[in-house]
């Protein structure tokens, strides 16, 4: 009997199959779309289902000089069709592997208006000002290969969705912080009645407290955060949940005293400025500090990854399958 996946689950293996192809060395959006394809098709939790590409990949690789990782794409997404429900089309994202992640992702000192997305937002809503780049990426990106060669993803959704129909945007860490404006500016800029939905795994905070809250009034319901509540990331950039960073891990892993003290003086002096504030109540949950994992990355990296995989009841490699080189 095949195994029973939840709607969630399906968009967090959505989310992390669009990192196949993601370490190629060379830009190659047919090549992307084959792994991509694969992936969809091999993966017992889409395949049948969810493997039907009716728009992308699109593939971005922003020039500039690289060498290591750098040689790697920007961002990729691609939206798919339920072969089940023909009304359900979902958006799945990764965010860059290049150096411009962490660039984006700590442009945070900076907060852009909300207004030049979404028109019909409170002028005081501000969003990241890395967030805002990413925005402008996407909404300008076209699919690289058929189906959609050269179209937008606006331009898809206007010509192809229906009204009534559902768009679920799917991201996990970078981006599952832009995932909630990016499905915000899709809703406010569609020119169809979509049902637009947001699934943000382990996302970091994306913008004020206007934003925040015009967020939620426009998604609604179809706002949903899923969060590990010993990730590291969805802590960021909000300064009350920043400071529990410095006794996150306790007793396990205990930071020495003096980062303990850089990292919540950072909180209270630096970040408490800019009202950084999650939208929506999370969907919680904890498996606790893994008392094997010793090191601080190391933790991290089942925080932030792993253990949503557990969550799920998902095993890379049987559920997920994807070819990331």
């Amino acid at each position: 009997m095949k195994k029973a996946y939840t709607f969630d689950a399906e968009c967090f293996a959505l989310a992390s199959i669009a990192w196949a192809g993601a370490h190629q060395e060379e830009y190659n959006p047919e090549l992307t779309k084959k792994k991509l394809q694969d992936g969809l098709t091999q993966s017992p939790i889409t395949a049948g289902k969810l493997d039907n590409v009716v728009w992308g990949p699109a593939v971005k690789r922003i020039p500039k000089v690289r060498e290591g990782a750098d040689t790697w794409d920007d961002y990729m997404f691609f939206v798919v069709r339920n072969r089940l429900d023909p009304s359900d089309y979902r958006v799945a994202a990764r965010s860059t592997v290049s150096s411009l992640n962490g660039q984006e992702d700590i442009a945070v000192f900076e907060l852009a208006d909300w207004q030049q997305f979404d028109a019909t937002a409170p002028a005081e809503a501000r969003i990241a000002s890395g967030m805002a780049e990413v925005i402008g990426d996407l909404s300008e990106m076209t699919s690289d290969v058929a189906p959609g060669s050269g179209t937008t993803l606006a331009e898809f959704l206007n010509t192809t969705l229906n009204d009534g129909d559902t768009l679920t945007f799917c991201g996990h860490s970078m981006g599952g912080t832009f995932t909630i404006p990016w499905g915000v500016s899709v809703k406010q800029q569609s020119e169809k009645n979509i049902h637009v939905q947001v699934r943000s795994f382990a996302g970091a905070t994306a913008g004020n407290s206007a934003f925040a809250t015009h967020a939620e009034n426009v998604l609604g319901s179809g706002l949903k955060r899923i969060v590990n509540t010993l990730d590291i990331i969805p802590k960021a950039w909000n300064a009350t949940s920043l400071k529990e960073i410095a006794t996150l891990y306790e007793p396990v892993i205990v930071l020495p005293a003096l980062l303990r003290i850089l990292i919540i003086s950072f909180a209270e002096l630096v970040m408490a400025g800019y009202d950084y504030t999650q939208a929506g109540e999370p969907e919680t949950f904890s498996f606790g500090v893994d008392p094997e994992l010793t090191g601080f990355k190391e933790q991290y990296d089942y925080q932030h990854d792993n253990a949503y995989l557990l969550y799920y009841d998902l095993q890379m490699g049987k559920d997920i399958i994807y070819d990331i080189s």
